[in-house]
């Protein structure tokens, strides 16, 4: 029987009315609309997805075709994307390798070769397209065959949404008839794709003043109603996010330059304003990372790690950013102390701080500069700190006394203390404090723009 079976599916490949729909129906539709246009696939699975891809490189060529899938690393992501976003045509995703990706910027027709039996993924799926700075209707085209499982798919799928529709009206007093249509889209089997992609130039998006103010304000509404259920249900404090430490791409930056200075890897250019860097890396180095190359272009602007630029973006999931964290953490001072100019107060502290549930589960942890001084003065996350760690650190002399040196820790823990008990709340208790590393500060040189400390 499974012999029979598999020889059916044999011969279900040489005549698959619907790979056959889809190339040379749908997809041949909508490229004689606009020969440049891009269309996003998705599929369930990694062999469908191979299928698909061989299918349409066969027709439009090796190059036309881009993949992701949920075991590609964040780097091949990229690529891909990249390469849809410039000389490709197709973008292929399962639904694990679609998650987080982005593509409104050149794309607004995506295609559901086969449909989830989850609705809310199908609305995850249009997401990746109908986002902000989508300047086209988005359009999407549901692959099925009559009289198959895809059949009852649907059927399920527009019963579930119907019933989602229904509670909504429950709630809000409106009931819209046609969401279930802009959730499941056009059904390719049932449909004129070229009266579709017509209707759909003519109509565009017009984003008017008037509409954006109005989608804000629902937006202000809607975050407001759910701080309500967070206050009353999990204790949620929203000014409990006040005090952080604030850190963006230029602190990635300073820290990825200054790391290349200290282990000898130079940059030899840099282009696109400034955004994408050239390094050069000693042979030594350049073997302990396993690099084939010489050279190396990065860059800590998503908008130039692309094909064109050959740029790796610096994050945090990239291999060189986290090469260069664990030789950073490596590093061994010999007891050697610390001494810093360029801010204001006589010690640096970091450390960790840490919460917990009453289960012991650790449900948060934040990062926290210390700045003190002898009269028991004390400042926390200044933005003057984080200035300070753009800036090229120098090495100072001075060494204060043990014993001032204890009293200005002393102040410091009590000020962590004081961070630890303001954050929590009775889902969210204090669980430690973990010192990081500590410098006495250089008095006579402090930054002008470093506003006086105070007690917070």
């Amino acid at each position: 029987m499974l012999e029979q079976i598999i020889s059916l599916a044999r011969n279900l490949l040489t005549a698959d009315r619907k790979i056959r729909s889809f190339v040379d129906g749908l997809v041949d539709q909508v490229l004689n609309a606009n020969p440049s246009g891009k269309i996003l696939i998705f599929s369930e699975y990694r062999a469908t997805q191979e299928y698909i891809a061989n299918a349409l490189r066969d027709r439009f060529g090796q190059n036309s075709v881009a993949l992701i899938h949920g075991s590609m690393s964040h780097e091949q992501r990229a690529l891909s994307i990249s390469h849809f976003e410039t000389t490709g045509q197709f973008l292929i995703s399962t639904e694990a390798g679609g998650e987080g990706i982005n593509l409104q910027r050149n794309c607004h027709i995506m295609v559901n070769f086969d449909l989830p039996w989850n609705p809310m993924r199908l609305v995850q799926r249009v997401g990746r397209l109908y986002r902000y700075g989508q300047k086209r209707k988005v359009i999407v085209f549901n692959i099925h065959t009559p009289q198959t499982l895809d059949t009852d798919i649907i059927q399920m799928l527009y019963t579930r949404i119907g019933q989602v529709v229904k509670d909504m009206a429950a709630l809000g007093g409106e009931y819209h008839s046609g969401l279930e249509d802009e959730i499941m889209g056009e059904l390719a089997d049932l449909l004129d794709v070229e009266n579709i992609l017509e209707s759909a130039t003519e109509v565009g998006i017009v984003r008017t003043e008037e509409r954006i103010n109005e989608a804000l304000e629902k937006a202000r509404e809607s975050v407001a109603k759910q701080r309500e259920l967070f206050e009353h249900f999990s204790g949620f404090n929203p000014e409990e996010t006040k005090g952080e430490f604030k850190l963006n791409r230029n602190h990635v930056k300073a820290f990825v330059l200054g790391m290349c200075n200290q282990l000898g890897i130079e940059v030899v250019e840099e282009t696109h304003k400034g955004a994408v860097f050239q390094l050069k890396f000693p042979d030594e180095l350049r073997e302990r990372l396993g690099l084939k190359v010489t050279y190396l272009k990065v860059t800590f602007e998503h908008e130039h790690a692309n094909q064109a630029t050959k740029a790796i973006m610096m994050d945090f999931e990239t291999t060189f950013f986290r090469f260069l964290v664990q030789e950073a953490k490596n590093l061994q001072f010999d007891g050697l102390l610390a001494s810093i100019n360029g801010l204001q107060g006589e010690a640096l502290f970091t450390a960790m701080l840490r919460w917990q549930n009453d289960q012991g589960r650790r449900m948060r942890q934040e990062f926290t500069a210390t700045l003190v001084n002898s009269a028991g003065q004390v400042a926390i996350n200044t933005s003057a700190m984080s200035d300070w760690l753009l800036q090229p650190a120098l090495d100072e002399d001075k060494i204060g006394s043990k014993d001032i040196a204890k009293k200005l820790l002393q102040t410091a823990v009590a000020a962590m203390e004081m961070r630890l008990a303001k954050v929590a709340n009775d889902d969210l208790h204090p669980e430690n404090r973990q010192l990081i590393n500590s410098a006495w500060i250089n008095t006579e040189q402090v930054c002008q723009s470093n506003p006086q400390m105070v007690i917070t």
